[in-house]
């Protein structure tokens, strides 16, 4: 089964401050490479070539990072709305690519053990038409972009869900089969017709949940096999990770 990958790296940055003034946090390094060049190694491990990178800030010097490392089979789309608008533009920017396809969507400013994307890919239920990747940590702030579980099913996705009752955290990365890309994307126009251009993934995942019975699978990964850098600090806690590995 032909699966593609959608890679988002349109966003600001603005928290890593001077880390990002003159660069997309795409380009910083973790393992001794660029965070997007991890990220394709590690997609390309799993047989996925067809790989679509949505850029916005800094794109002029992100492509030009991609051809210096000679990687130019990735194809890069551009959002001409990243700094007015959130992550689900740039979903809407690659649809023309995805829309009815089987997909693999992941953020480019985490950094993760290849097992997440490999259980995310090739988890035990694959019947499953849509599957995120859930990270269990020890205790969720208000930030993250929590979630509900009941037995193998995700109830809901929220950044205000009562901390009570959160089970985890949406990791950053999603597998959508053809049936479920072609909901995500019809519930996405109609978002962003009603709604305007902010909004989350999470308002989109919920909706096929809640309106069309769409059952949401998960696979899990621990505290320390992925971290998203929104910090200097969460850049060193990344780099600490890949030298212990």
């Amino acid at each position: 089964m032909k699966v593609k990958a959608l890679i988002t790296a349109a966003g600001l940055g603005k928290r890593l401050g001077f880390l990002t003034r003159n660069t997309n946090k795409g380009l910083l390094k973790v393992s001794g490479q660029p965070l997007i060049l991890d990220i394709l190694k590690k997609l390309r491990a799993q047989g996925i070539d067809d790989i679509f990178i949505v850029t916005g800030y800094q794109a002029g010097h992100f492509r030009k990072h991609l051809d210096l490392y000679f990687d130019k089979g990735a194809k890069t789309l551009f959002n001409p709305f990243f700094r007015v608008s959130g992550i689900l533009v740039s979903f809407w920017i690659a649809r023309p690519f995805l829309d009815g396809e089987n997909f693999i969507f992941t953020t480019t400013d985490h950094f993760f053990h290849p097992s997440v994307l490999k259980d995310c890919l090739h988890h035990q239920k694959h019947r499953c038409k849509i599957r995120v990747v859930v990270q269990k940590k020890q205790r969720y702030t208000r930030e993250d972009s929590k979630v509900m579980i009941q037995k193998d099913r995700i109830l809901k996705f929220g950044k205000d869900l009562p901390l009570s009752h959160v089970n985890g955290e949406f990791g950053g990365m999603a597998y959508f089969s053809s049936e479920a890309s072609r909901l995500f994307f019809r519930l996405l126009e109609i978002h962003l017709e009603k709604d305007g251009l902010q909004g989350y993934m999470m308002d989109i995942l919920n909706k096929m949940k809640d309106q069309f019975q769409m059952p949401i699978c998960f696979s899990t990964c621990g505290e320390h096999s992925r971290i998203e850098i929104d910090s200097v600090h969460d850049l060193i806690k990344a780099r600490e990770m890949e030298k212990k590995r």
